[in-house]
Formats: structure tokens, sequence, C-alpha cells
């Protein structure tokens, strides 16, 4: 069943590790090098849509942190090939580092919260 809650939490989580993401490229990039705006953007929805996905993750049969962090580190894969591209390997690890650990929180919280709704033990 399609569990409204547990999805807008989700992606309200995507929508703010998108924003965090994309701001912290202002200012870890290297001096004089401005990140472009249309990889931002795709940083930040990117995230939106890991966040998305995660919500409707509930009926995959794993604990909620693996399951984050699985989901994560596919949609991270896809924010990679940009810095790949241009040999950023640091850039590259660090999306994909952080899109397991955003994966694995999103799906967490989540599903805690709707322990606690339903008041059902994990």
């Amino acid at each position: 069943m399609v569990q409204i809650r547990r999805i807008a939490i989700t992606t309200g989580i995507g929508v703010l590790t998108g924003l965090y993401c994309a701001g912290s490229l202002l200012v870890a990039a290297p001096p004089g090098i401005t990140p472009e705006p249309w990889f931002m953007v795709m940083i930040l929805y990117g995230r939106i849509l890991q966040g998305f996905v995660i919500g409707f993750a509930d009926v995959i049969p794993l604990h909620p942190v693996i399951r984050g962090a699985g989901l994560g580190a596919i949609f991270s894969f896809l924010l990679c090939i940009v810095p790949l591209s241009a040999h950023n390997y640091f850039g590259a690890v660090m999306l994909f580092i952080f899109g397991i650990i955003y994966g694995a929180l999103a799906d967490g919280i989540a599903s805690r919260a709707m322990q606690k709704k339903t008041g059902t033990p994990a």
C-alpha cells in the first residue's frame, strides 16, 4: 500500500540533502572554479528523485538502513558521471559516499516515523 506520509518524509529529506549537497559545491569548489548551475540543479534533482523512490521502497524486505544505502548508491552513480568525466575523482567519491549516507538516513528516518505512527515494533 502506498504511504503518502512516508513518501512526503523521504522526498522532503531529498530536498534538504539536495540543497545541502548543491550548496556545498559553492564552498568546496577549488579557488577560481565556479560550479556550473546545471550541475547544481542536476544534484538537487537527483537527491529529490532518490528520496522520492526511497519513499516507495518500503515493500523491499531489507533493513531500512541497508535498503536506503543501496538505493542511495544506485542514484549516486548517476551523479558521479560528470565529475569522473572531468577527472575530479575526489568529487565523484564524495557524491557517492554522501548519497549512500543520505539514502540510509532518509529510509531510516521515514521507517522510524512510520513505526511510531502505527505503533508496531521494528
